[in-house]
């Protein structure tokens, strides 16, 4: 898998950009450190740190959407109507992991701590993507219906696609049970992403599991990137299995300039 780097913008909320993607001159898109961490609809001071978001140059606090963030394969194409949802008003419909667009200044954003953010960006029909890909939703291919999803709205063509994958739980750290490797059976190589311990557990590589979905899909292996930072282990990020923490999450954007 290839690497992007990750660069550090400080701001009244301290980002990093996603670089391989930005360097197309047609994104934005970026995640959060922890400085600020409450981010879901009426978690905490949510509305006040949009607000401070929207002091970024180029972003508008009224054209942002989110994910609903059930841990579901569902993928939804969001439009001028959608602009505020899950920010200043409730989302219009529930249930579903990933969002797609070819409005331009309009942000999409997820929330992670530990899960794995995808960001797609079509250069070629100007559409992005973003997805929040638990291990249920990447076992149940929400990679693959993205890409599904922006071929049949925006006639992308999956092998223009260049796609970045954030920060999550790395394959080091993110240790499951046995009971998993039943839900990727069917459309995994497992052997390749379940990494056995001695204990009799497994190290789960979502990386991989998800560039294996992408390359099925139709995705370049050499348009796949990753920031190659684990959530666990980097201090300013967040994650649940560091912190045990339910409310504190990264936001995770991606914007067509």
């Amino acid at each position: 898998m290839n690497y992007s780097a990750s660069t550090l913008k400080p701001f009244a909320v301290n980002y990093y950009s996603i670089e391989e993607l930005e360097k197309t001159g047609l994104v934005k898109a970026f995640y959060t450190t922890n400085k600020i961490s409450s981010w879901k609809y009426g978690n905490g001071n949510w509305q006040q740190n949009y607000a401070v978001l929207g002091s970024i140059p180029e972003i508008s606090t009224s054209k942002m959407c989110t994910t609903f963030q059930t841990h579901t394969s569902v993928v939804r194409v969001m439009k001028e109507e959608n602009e505020g949802e899950g920010i200043l008003k409730p989302t219009a419909v529930k249930d579903y992991d990933g969002i797609i667009t070819n409005r331009k200044n309009f942000l999409l954003c997820s929330f992670e701590a530990d899960c794995v953010p995808v960001y797609f960006v079509d250069p070629v029909k100007k559409a992005i993507g973003l997805s929040h890909s638990g291990w249920k939703g990447t076992a149940l291919l929400i990679s693959k219906n993205t890409v599904e999803a922006m071929t049949k709205e925006f006639n992308t063509n999956p092998s223009d696609l260049i796609v970045a994958i954030g920060p999550c739980a790395c394959e080091k750290c993110y240790e499951v049970g046995a009971e998993l490797k039943e839900s990727f059976e069917k459309n995994f190589d497992i052997d390749k992403i379940f990494l056995p311990k001695q204990n009799g557990k497994f190290n789960l590589d979502m990386k991989a599991a998800i560039e294996q979905t992408l390359i099925k899909a139709g995705v370049l292996q050499e348009n796949i990137y990753s920031v190659n930072r684990c959530t666990i282990e980097a201090s300013d990020l967040c994650s649940f299995r560091r912190t045990k923490s339910t409310v504190d999450h990264m936001l995770t954007a991606i914007m067509l300039s």
